[in-house]
């Protein structure tokens, strides 16, 4: 469904094909009126000069276009005004709110999208790599849409009557009109072969400052407790000229355009007024007054169509660009490929066997034939110092990371087997590798913000902070800042045991498990653990032995 633009337009469009038709019969209705408001003036003409053309008799099958008096005529055109503005609101509306559905699916599937991304993605690319696709390329996906599509085709309708209209009262302009706009088109295409390629430059080149900026703000105390404030500017200077040397090019060939469209429109005018003036040396092919009039009313009326029409091709370009970058998001790796299943896996053993793992660009592998088995209901501390594998471990057995080599199971079922939702619904965390996010301390500890869990997660909550000072003690209305970033480290490991403990799943990892905690928590915690013990397995992480657990295994890394 989304392997490519027209799929996801085509979607789109069969999904709201009311709108879609509706949009367009209001600009078809806009166009028809824009129409008739300047033959109408040539029956003004014919009104207050008493000329008459038998070019305007043919237009008398419309209502009250051949009203015989100035006051009727006026009705008659102010009728046509007003419904002109009725048709053009709604034909507008309509086009904007086409535009807003469209950003709001594609936003939202590639929110969904993104969520389901590989961690391998994201270690490669980082996350900033991907914000711009929420804001310029949408935005440029919602143009597209809007004036690219919808809007263009309802342009190229009206200037096709037009030109038909004008065939009416003279075949040859209206053919030199053809004419011009064909050229034009050649020419433009031209241009904007060259356009694509900048363009092109020009996004990568945001998109990677976008990531640079990104990872030097999520990192900024490191930046500043290690002054790195100039090396920092520099990059970023660096960066800056490059971006600014992209966007002269752009602008030339963007000036270029803007430029050359009026150009060719007053050009295409002057032939025009070559033609007419030619032609009125011709007995045969003078025009009358009215029909003069009609003529230059019409061909003033499309300039700005004509204008916008030949500018499409700037939206289609930056389009493209857009629709190819998030194509490309959509077509990454991604999780939960496999069908969720719905076990539960508290008696199950759990298994790593002959597992080879190794991060990119590493001299030497994390594990190498690395076995091991856990217990059901049992628990195992793996101990060793930084490096060894503590954290990789949780990364595989979550399914955050695949081994290269070897096999994980719990029980009978095979990790790669299984899905990765099915894998986590029965493991919880405690890890600083895993921050609270959200805007409260409700919402960082509960999966949802329904009402029944938040009498569970005041009572959990305050049971695991009544060896905390006072002032120290949070409510589930506090703020917590950006993943934590108003708590304490207590506070932290606090609410990483309060959202693991609410999850009630029959395994539970928990890395550091007394650290940062006071005295008093650390054995109200062990008490805590104890008393799940017999049902749940316990796997704990550390770079030294956990005094106060009862530990049925140890495996040293």
């Amino acid at each position: 469904m989304l392997s490519n633009k027209w799929s996801i337009i085509k979607n789109f469009g069969r999904k709201n094909i009311t709108l879609v038709i509706f949009a367009f019969l209001m600009g078809l209705c806009y166009n028809i009126l824009t129409i008739m408001i300047p033959i109408s003036i040539g029956k003004f003409y014919e009104l207050s000069f008493g000329f008459s053309s038998h070019r305007l008799a043919a237009f008398k099958f419309i209502p009250f276009m051949d009203a015989p008096d100035f006051s009727s005529f006026l009705v008659f055109f102010f009728s046509l005004v007003l419904l002109r503005l009725v048709f053009e609101y709604f034909n507008r509306y309509g086009i904007a709110l086409v535009g807003e559905r469209f950003t709001k699916r594609l936003r939202e599937q590639l929110f969904i999208n993104q969520l389901q991304l590989t961690m391998g993605v994201y270690d490669n690319k980082g996350i900033g790599k991907y914000l711009l696709r929420y804001s310029g390329d949408l935005k440029s996906i919602q143009n597209y849409m809007r004036n690219g599509l919808i809007r263009f085709l309802q342009d190229v309708f009206l200037l096709l009557i037009v030109v038909i209209a004008i065939g009416y009262f003279d075949v040859y302009l209206a053919l030199i009109i053809a004419g011009c706009i064909f050229i034009s088109s050649i020419l433009l295409w031209l241009i904007n072969k060259a356009l694509y390629e900048v363009s092109l430059d020009r996004r990568n080149s945001r998109s990677g400052m976008l990531t640079f900026v990104n990872t030097r703000l999520r990192g900024i105390l490191t930046l500043k407790a290690f002054n790195k404030y100039q090396p920092e500017e520099k990059r970023y200077q660096k960066r800056s000229d490059h971006l600014y040397t992209i966007g002269k090019r752009y602008a030339k060939i963007v000036s270029l355009l803007q430029a050359i469209i009026p150009a060719i429109t007053y050009a295409m005018l002057g032939i025009i007024m070559l033609y007419v003036f030619i032609s009125a040396k011709n007995p045969d092919k003078i025009l009358s007054g009215s029909s003069l009039l009609v003529l230059i009313l019409l061909i003033i009326s499309i300039l700005p169509v004509l204008r916008r029409s030949l500018r499409v091709s700037i939206v289609w370009k930056l389009g493209e660009i857009s629709f190819s970058k998030l194509i490309d998001i959509f077509s990454l790796p991604k999780e939960n490929q496999l069908p969720f299943a719905h076990l539960v896996l508290n008696q199950e053993e759990i298994v790593f066997k002959d597992v080879y793992f190794g991060y990119p660009n590493a001299s030497k592998p994390v594990f190498k034939n690395f076995g091991l088995s856990i217990s059901a209901k049992s628990t195992t501390l793996l101990q060793g110092r930084s490096g060894t594998g503590k954290s990789t471990f949780i990364r595989l057995i979550l399914k955050l990371m695949s081994p290269s080599k070897g096999s994980i199971s719990i029980g009978n079922h095979c990790c790669s087997k299984l899905s990765e939702k099915t894998i986590r619904k029965n493991i919880a965390i405690v890890s600083k590798d895993f921050p609270l996010y959200g805007k409260d301390v409700y919402e960082a500890v509960v999966y949802n913000r329904k009402d029944h869990n938040k009498e569970k997660a005041e009572l959990l909550l305050e049971h695991l902070q009544q060896h905390e000072d006072k002032q120290n003690q949070l409510q589930l209305e506090s703020k917590i800042g950006d993943l934590g970033a108003n708590l304490t480290s207590g506070q932290q490991k606090i609410l990483m045991y309060c959202r693991a403990l609410l999850t009630k799943k029959p395994i539970l990892i928990l890395e550091e498990p007394l650290k940062e905690l006071n005295i008093k928590t650390q054995q109200l915690i062990l008490q805590l653990l104890k008393s799940i013990q017999d049902q749940t397995t316990l796997i704990l992480l550390d770079d030294h032995e956990v005094k106060g657990f009862t530990i049925d295994k140890v495996h040293y890394l």
